[in-house]
């Protein structure tokens, strides 16, 4: 296409996309910056600067780090700060998770499994919370029955 339609049709619309233009701020929101303020995160989730150090975490630290303490090897595909504070972008505060761990952390919780009477390890657990219709009451345990025993 010559270079004279090119401007041309450029010109034409201008005058939309300054019509437009404070119709897509107010969808956008937030500036970089006032994002930036509200998260803690001091480098962008897509910005190449956390893409090459979420990289570099993950080429050191191929296996998640929780897969392998418990003896399972398991590759990293995310990356997660250890103190929670996504400001700190320090190395030594980046780990290499599973997505299955890195979900885990995010929600907050920490502790998995049961006792071995089924109950929930995780004292967040909403099992393990007073129940408002027994806030008070007393738990009576009542004896165990043995079946009759036959006669013959």
């Amino acid at each position: 296409m010559p270079k004279a339609l090119k401007t041309h049709k450029l010109k034409m619309l201008q005058p939309l996309v300054k019509e437009l233009a404070p119709s897509i701020k107010m969808l956008s929101g937030k500036t970089l910056k006032q994002r930036q303020a509200e998260t803690g995160r001091t480098l962008a989730l897509n910005g190449a600067a956390w893409r090459k150090l979420r990289a570099l975490v993950l080429t050191q630290q191929p296996l998640c780090n929780e897969c392998k303490a418990q003896g399972y090897i398991v590759p990293a595909v995310e990356v997660d700060h250890r103190d929670d504070n996504p400001a700190n972008n320090l190395r030594d505060n980046l780990v290499g998770l599973c997505k299955m761990h890195h979900g885990q952390r995010t929600r907050g919780v920490s502790v998995k499994g049961c006792d071995e009477h089924g109950r929930p390890l995780d004292p967040r657990h909403p099992w393990n919370e007073k129940s408002p219709a027994t806030d008070g009451m007393r738990t009576v345990r009542l004896p165990s029955r043995t079946p009759p025993q036959s006669s013959t």
